[in-house]
């Protein structure tokens, strides 16, 4: 099984293809306070072309997001030891990976803390197989400390986490449907599921990670209840057949959610608490919905945050 070093958490070189992209992704979620966020950061360094959606909201319904897409990318965007959006985002990854937000309306100073090694997706999920798009890939679980500031009020952070690096050609035009479905219980325990819809049918890939071990999906069944605008899920249920003969059954709730559109392609990152055998722990359940291939904005949104700046749930 290969496991990326920490050098692979650094910026990497890109070949010549237009559709050639290097992303980092986080998802978070504190159940004792209430708050939580996602940011996907994606840079297409041939194309000169900066893809970022950043979204965090608080128990009272305070939230903010900025979403970009093919916006220009600047030299200091990117370097030896560091990925960012201007003077308003940045990650380091310095073994850890530490991000800061500035915004006028919101900021952030936050930490990333690995639980287990960087794994190779496709060789613990896939069992040897391999998935168009998904290049050099690894997710890991973890926790997020820090501080936020929504507005003018700045939150303590101690949430479990998730994330996710990849780097390869990515071409958003092939997903019809996608439910990517990480949940976090602790150092422990972590599962993650994977549907996508495409030409040719369902892909589905996934694993657990309990007690020091990988353990790949032989089969997943993912349910999402659905609001009215046709994006935005309630709730999530999954039943995660294990390649071991385990069936194991998941479901998750909605705090919040956050809309990212990037080249066409629009998900909805729903976060919220998962439930696992009377276990709680944090959910990010991505849905993308689109089996006509449409590449518009959405134009509404119920339960989920499409409004840049600050906003009220």
């Amino acid at each position: 099984m290969q496991v990326f070093s920490e050098a692979d958490d650094r910026p990497h070189q890109h070949d010549d293809n237009p559709l050639w992209q290097e992303s980092s992704l986080f998802c978070w979620y504190d159940i004792e306070s209430g708050t939580g966020g996602f940011w996907r950061l994606g840079q297409e360094p041939i194309a000169q072309a900066i893809n970022s959606c950043f979204g965090v909201f608080d128990r009272d319904g305070n939230r903010f997001r900025s979403n970009v897409t093919g916006v220009p990318m600047n030299a200091a965007d990117r370097g030896e030891g560091h990925m960012g959006w201007g003077s308003h985002l940045r990650v380091d990854f310095d073994g850890h990976a530490k991000i800061k937000a500035d915004f006028p309306e919101c900021g952030a100073d936050l930490k990333f803390v690995d639980f287990h090694p960087r794994f190779d997706y496709q060789s613990i999920a896939l069992e040897g197989g391999s998935v168009e798009g998904l290049g050099h890939h690894f997710e890991v679980a973890g926790r997020m400390t820090g501080t936020v500031r929504i507005g003018d009020r700045e939150i303590t952070v101690d949430a479990l986490g998730y994330r996710d690096r990849s780097w390869s050609v990515r071409d958003w035009t092939w997903l019809r449907g996608t439910r990517w479905w990480p949940c976090v219980f602790g150092p422990d325990l972590s599962t993650h599921v994977v549907q996508v819809a495409r030409d040719g049918g369902i892909i589905k890939a996934g694993y657990i990670w309990r007690d020091g071990k990988t353990i790949p999906l032989a089969d997943s069944d993912v349910v999402v209840a659905m609001e009215s605008d046709a994006m935005t899920p309630r709730s999530g249920h999954g039943v995660l057949h294990l390649a071991n003969g385990e069936t194991l059954n998941i479901s998750c709730d909605r705090a919040d959610a956050v809309v990212m559109h990037v080249r066409g392609y629009t998900a909805v990152e729903t976060l919220g608490t998962a439930l696992l055998d009377g276990r709680r722990g944090m959910s990010n359940l991505e849905v993308c919905t689109n089996a006509t291939g449409g590449n518009s904005e959405p134009v509404c949104a119920l339960g989920s945050n499409l409004t840049n700046g600050l906003s009220l749930r």
